[in-house]
């Protein structure tokens, strides 16, 4: 099953979505222990987020909900 990544940027105020890279260099399911360093640094480095002004889980159910 696949994994997401959910992140709610307010510096720039809206929230944003992203699949689980597989072919990172250590994976994000090859090393449990290094999972969430891998997936900080794919933030910061890779996607530009400020992980201070950010909150972010991992999760399997892609759907977003509008109420």
């Amino acid at each position: 099953m696949n994994k997401y990544i959910t992140v709610i940027d307010f510096e720039v105020g809206k929230v944003f979505q992203y699949e689980h890279l597989q072919h990172l260099q250590y994976g994000w399911n090859d090393d449990e222990a290094n999972e969430q360093e891998v997936i900080e640094w794919y933030l910061t480095e890779v996607k530009g987020h400020n992980l201070s002004t950010c909150e972010w889980m991992e999760h399997e159910d892609n759907t977003i909900y509008k109420v």
